[in-house]
């Protein structure tokens, strides 16, 4: 029988999912890194070296250092002379951010491994901070007191301050998100039908919450939050299943609701904020992976490795921003012009969401500079000056790894002038980063603004950037949209 020639089509292991290989080979010193990391940074290729005075592209350095081994290594990080990583797992977001201040470079957050190739491959695009950036920033999270109306429960302000309650009277609770997996749920104005389900579904569960001494809230549209002071892992587990199984009573265009389960307890932590936010990213975490029920914080996979990284530059964000002439919620308010100014020039949806990112986050770099360095050049001279100016490099080496190219670059260039008369490379005109163009006019409008001028002072004093700081374009736009710009800039 003759043989029978098919014609396959080639399929590239990138596209299946797999890591582009290394454009050169990666040469790692791992500090405190566990086997199950070591193992992940083996599979995609790199080479882990033991030698204390072989070369290496960086050193990693973990959180999960024995304190002692830690705190010395943290003591000699101004002096290493390589690029050093932290490592970050779950919980450890403060001390990562404290060796970031004492001079590491970057973060990673355990399980993200695959991220470090961007240190010999620049031509990587990593997703993970910005996805969980979009997750956590992507919708408006302020939230009502009271009662929630559509459901009848207390309202998620009640739920947080109830928390804190229990915490300052050290009686840990445990706390649960549950998150119904359906858009039509979710939406605030939900048809008339879901709304009669919702009202019903938190009826029921509200009833079975109550046989186990626990508390149900409404704290998001399609979403519940759950107190519960007595409550086990086990106990959470079993009732999880019980709330799946009421659930899919209900019906989401014929087939049976689902939802998903995020719980986190005093075995996690016993501050009232950390569980909050542990079990947030537990819900996260186990709506990004689809096949689970209800996930512990305990239990979280690997997937909560870029709600980590996400949360240490956060965290830096809380140090320095009040030292800013701006204020607390600066990177915020700029991440959020900068996304409407973005689409208002018509950029496309992924570069919105960059935009966005690299305006709330632009200052990350300002951590671990002199205290009297962090608030802007101001009467700044020679070292502080120096320290000062080199805040856009260290933000962009902070992000490139997890946040990619493109935000890196908006970042590294966000103080480069229209006219060249900028920093650090004194680049000028269209030779700037889009982005990093489109951040300092969205910038100068937050820094502006935070003075207290009026609308027409903030049109004056653009006008006079424009051309020589700012791009002209860009302030046409800016200054033909200012009373959306400045509504964006309020949430």
């Amino acid at each position: 029988m003759p043989a029978v020639e098919i014609d396959v089509p080639l399929v590239r292991l990138d596209e299946l999912g797999h890591p582009a290989p290394p454009t050169t080979e990666l040469r790692l010193r791992c500090l405190g890194v566990p086997d199950s990391a070591r193992g992940r940074l083996t599979s995609v290729g790199t080479v882990l070296v033991e030698d204390d005075d072989a070369a290496v592209d960086a050193i990693v350095l973990s959180t999960r250092l024995a304190p002692d081994e830690l705190a010395a290594a943290e003591r000699q990080l101004a002096e290493v002379g390589r690029p050093t990583i932290v490592l970050a797992h779950t919980g450890a977001e403060r001390l990562a951010v404290q060796l970031v201040e004492a001079g590491a470079d970057a973060i990673v957050g355990e399980g993200n491994e695959e991220a470090l190739l961007g240190l010999v491959n620049p031509d990587r695009s990593p997703n993970t901070l910005l996805t969980s950036y979009e997750r956590r920033f992507g919708s408006d999270s302020a939230s009502s007191r009271g009662l929630d109306p559509a459901t009848g429960l207390l309202d998620r302000g009640t739920f947080e301050r109830r928390i804190a309650t229990l915490g300052d009277a050290d009686d840990e609770p445990r706390v649960a998100f549950v998150k119904i997996l359906s858009d039509r749920w979710s939406t605030p104005e939900a048809d008339p039908v879901v709304a009669v389900q919702r009202r019903r579904l938190a009826t029921a569960l509200s009833h079975l919450v109550t046989t186990t001494r626990s508390e149900l809230y409404a704290t998001s549209h399609g979403e519940f939050g759950l107190v519960g002071p007595t409550l086990s892992p086990h106990d959470m587990q079993r009732l999880g299943r019980q709330i799946g199984e009421i659930v899919s009573t209900f019906r989401d265009r014929g087939l049976p609701l689902r939802a998903v389960i995020g719980h986190a307890g005093p075995e996690s932590t016993t501050d009232p904020e950390q569980l909050l936010e542990l079990a947030r990213r537990a819900v996260e975490v186990a709506v990004a992976d689809g096949s689970t029920g209800v996930l512990g914080a305990e239990d979280l996979s690997l997937g909560v490795s870029t709600t980590t990284e996400l949360e240490v530059v956060v965290r830096m964000l809380d140090q320095v921003e009040p030292l800013l002439p701006e204020g607390r919620g600066h990177g915020e308010r700029v991440g959020r012009v900068s996304a409407e100014l973005a689409r208002l020039r018509g950029w496309s949806p992924g570069a919105v969401a960059r935009a966005r990112l690299a305006g709330h986050l632009h200052d990350v770099g300002r951590a671990g500079l002199p205290t009297a360095a962090v608030g802007g050049p101001g009467e700044l001279t020679g070292e502080l000056l120096e320290a000062w100016r080199t805040f856009p490099t260290r933000s962009a080496s902070m992000l490139r790894l997890t946040a990619g190219a493109a935000v890196a670059a908006a970042v590294q260039s966000q103080r480069e002038r229209w006219d060249g008369n900028g920093f650090p490379e004194g680049i000028r005109s269209t030779d700037i980063p889009d982005a990093a163009r489109l951040l300092a006019v969205a910038h100068a409008i937050d820094e502006i603004t935070a003075e207290g001028a009026s609308s027409a002072t903030l049109a004056s004093r653009l006008a006079e950037r424009s051309g020589t700081e700012l791009d002209p374009e860009l302030v046409d736009t800016a200054l033909d949209n200012l009373t959306a710009l400045l509504h964006a800039r309020l949430g």
